[in-house]
């Protein structure tokens, strides 16, 4: 038996990786976008239907907020973060 594990598509890690570049490099920014995109891959399966588009990762996106903010990013930088990562989630809802 085969244990199927989520993942993220390629062009999403990509796409996160060139976000979070914008970002000053600081201990612990690794961890976090490894843990957002952990969290986006397991709360959408693929062709799984969403009645609000991209809403199923606003948990993923919240927590990545406050692991952020407890590093010490601005309320502009997460604006700014926010932004991004609501555009490449409605992405990622369109795409399944």
């Amino acid at each position: 038996m085969t244990e199927e594990i989520a993942s993220a598509p390629s062009w999403v890690e990509k796409r996160l990786d060139d976000v979070f570049a914008t970002l000053p490099a600081i201990s612990g920014l690794v961890a976090a976008r490894n843990g957002y995109l952990t969290c986006l891959a397991r709360k959408k399966a693929p062709a799984a239907p969403s009645d609000m588009l991209g809403a199923e990762f606003d948990g993923c996106r919240g927590s990545l907020r406050r692991h952020l903010t407890e590093l010490g990013f601005s309320d502009d930088v997460m604006a700014q973060l926010d932004r991004q990562l609501e555009s490449l989630e409605a992405e990622m809802a369109e795409d399944s």
